[in-house]
């Protein structure tokens, strides 16, 4: 292979500070001290190694390593020093090699069902935002309901030795149990030693059973998800045919298909409920379904709540998009999110944690203030349910 061409740096210097000149360009510096060392390019770009960084900062290889990984002592001078070299040459570690080193690659996984729905592109945000406020990035992996392609996903995530992995979906046959890398679960019951973060839905069923009750529903029904997909949601549907029964409520329980998320589908799904179900004067269901069914009861000339009172679950961001408003009990996104990477944090390091369910708090959209979309106010204590 063809030596590599160095470009020279010149009339910079430590004892004159002023700016220095690389291909006749100027950049102005920091860095004091000896007459700078010629740097390695690539044609017309800059390939900065660890070597040039060293050398612009007058240490050695193994003390910008050290610098780079953030492994013992070192004064304040020389890690100005460092980082104005790696600033100056707009040097980017090499992260392979990084890894290799620190046993880490900084990238999660998160493998979800479909990030256009609602309830999983919130989480998704802020589960990103999460990630990258403690140094990680996250690589998404939408299996569009794909057992095929979530396990060509699983495998491209242990081939590149992802720190970690959360999962959110939906499949019924694969067994994440033997993956072999740190895993939390988001929302779903995938094995007894895989933690699983999820909101309190026995209160949430609590919630709407109330609303309900309060606006004197004699006959409801309530759409649940695929009762194959074993879920701490189902919880919650569990609660409020229960409450509904013991109150003299008729309650009747719509399923849905396997990872059916698309609204078209819902909007079908309500044509064919609302027309076998004509008496029905109460909906529960999550945010995107009930939404669905109050469009087309409104096209059919029912009023909203006076003759459907309809009522949600998710409070993501779309349950203020229709008129009127959709009441909706609203998921502790955010306080989910910390508490799922801070879990995976854990068993990154190797820490086993204390119990299998992590279970948050949610509230009533009604106790919410209108500015607050998508997340409930407040900080809350973590709550955690052993199982």
């Amino acid at each position: 292979m063809a030596a590599m061409p160095r470009l020279p740096i010149s009339g910079g210097t430590r004892s004159d500070p002023r700016g220095l000149s690389i291909g006749g360009g100027r950049f102005p510096i920091k860095l004091v001290g000896k007459r700078l060392p010629p740097i390695a390019i690539t044609g017309e770009k800059l390939m900065a190694t660890i070597t040039d960084v060293a050398r612009v900062a007058g240490v050695s290889k193994n003390t910008v390593s050290r610098y780079l990984n953030e492994r013992g002592y070192m004064s304040e001078k020389t890690k100005s020093a460092i980082q104005d070299a790696i600033d100056l040459l707009h040097y980017q570690p090499n992260q392979i090699a990084r890894s290799l080193t620190t046993k880490r690659t900084n990238f999660v996984g998160l493998v979800i069902p479909d990030v256009v729905q609602p309830f999983f592109a919130t989480m998704a945000s802020r589960i990103e935002d999460e990630l990258d406020r403690r140094g990680y990035k996250m690589i998404l992996c939408d299996t569009m309901h794909s057992p095929a392609k979530e396990r060509k996903y699983l495998d491209m995530l242990t081939a590149n030795k992802v720190d970690g992995i959360i999962v959110g979906s939906h499949s019924v046959d694969i067994d994440y149990s033997g993956i072999g890398l740190p895993i939390i679960s988001l929302d779903r019951s995938l094995a007894d030693d895989i933690p699983v973060v999820h909101a309190d839905h026995v209160q949430g069923g609590h919630i709407a059973a109330e609303a309900f009750l309060k606006h004197g529903c004699k006959k409801v029904v309530q759409f649940v998800g695929y009762s194959k997909v074993l879920s701490p949601s189902a919880q919650r549907h569990k609660v409020f045919a229960e409450q509904m029964r013991d109150h003299g409520v008729e309650c009747f329980t719509y399923e849905l298909r396997l990872n059916q998320f698309e609204f078209s589908s819902y909007l079908q799904t309500a044509k064919m409920f609302l027309d076998q179900y004509p008496g029905v004067d109460g909906i529960f269901a999550a945010d995107l379904v009930a939404l669905a069914v109050q469009r087309e009861a409104l096209s059919r000339g029912r009023r909203i709540p006076d003759d459907l009172f309809v009522f949600g679950y998710d409070g993501s961001f779309v349950h203020k998009i229709a008129y009127p408003p959709l009441p909706t009990v609203i998921q502790p996104y955010e306080e989910m999110a910390a508490t799922i990477v801070d879990l995976l944090e854990r068993r990154i390091a190797g820490q086993t944690p204390e119990f299998h369910s992590y279970v948050i708090p949610v509230v009533s959209s009604e106790s919410v203030p209108d500015e607050a979309d998508g997340d409930p106010v407040g900080n809350y204590d973590l709550t955690v349910a052993p199982r």
